[in-house]
């Protein structure tokens, strides 16, 4: 009885102190950005910047509001999920249109960083039962999380093709890796490596969760810390495709 105390009180004191580590990081990422849009919002108010500084002010309040409205819609998402809250509004969906969507989107930061991103789409259209919006967001937080994680001038892929009666979606990059000791861990909610580079360790666990409810799988690979990772989703085709 007595280990069986010792043993709740430590799974208590673990599950507070994940608790805390989690409102740590949270709290730290929604401040990061707000202390650079405050910081350039006061220089603006105290000084008459010329043209070059007003465009850079606005630049970074504008990348850092996104950046903060992404880590709380984030939050919304995962505590819909964790509530059983998600819905789809399911219609017919062709990928090719959601992966060029979502690489429009990481586009500039693609280009700052000056990574190569190469795109094979099968040139027939593959269409999917889902919620556009969803699909896309899986894309973009995988597209995102490649970009972020491969260094200057490194190379992104992305591949859409049939494999069997599933639509195959593949997103490779030659980043940072994932080391072994973390692989199984990377979907999981606030998880996040030791070369972690911020963020709330939210999008592959909402990723997976999207993927999940389109009847689909998405699995991670990578040879190592330094080796880049591989993300394969699947999701099975409507009848016009088969």
């Amino acid at each position: 009885m007595a280990h069986l105390r010792s043993e709740a009180l430590h799974q208590e004191r673990t599950i507070s102190r994940r608790k805390d580590e989690i409102l740590s990081t949270v709290s730290h990422e929604l401040n990061t950005p707000l202390v650079a849009i405050l910081g350039w919002t006061r220089l603006l108010r105290s000084s008459t910047p010329n043209p070059a500084m007003l465009m850079k002010a606005l630049e970074t309040i504008e990348r850092n509001a996104t950046l903060q409205a992404k880590l709380v819609q984030d939050l919304l998402d995962i505590s819909r999920i964790a509530a059983g809250k998600i819905t789809l509004n399911q219609e017919p969906v062709e990928l090719q249109g959601v992966i060029e969507g979502a690489i429009a989107t990481v586009y500039q930061a693609q280009a700052t960083k000056d990574i190569c991103l190469e795109c094979r789409l099968d040139p027939l259209p593959i269409t999917v039962q889902g919620d556009p919006d969803r699909l896309q967001q899986i894309l973009l937080n995988l597209l995102t999380k490649a970009v972020k994680f491969t260094p200057q001038e490194g190379r992104v892929k992305v591949r859409l093709d049939v494999n069997e009666n599933q639509a195959q979606i593949v997103v490779s990059d030659n980043g940072v890796g994932i080391s072994a000791e973390f692989l199984p861990h990377v979907f999981d909610t606030f998880r996040q490596a030791e070369n972690s580079k911020g963020g709330l360790g939210l999008g592959l666990a909402i990723a997976r969760h999207f993927v999940e409810l389109h009847g689909g799988t998405i699995i991670a690979e990578s040879s190592g810390v330094g080796q880049g990772a591989i993300f394969t989703v699947n999701l099975p085709l409507i009848s016009v495709n088969l």
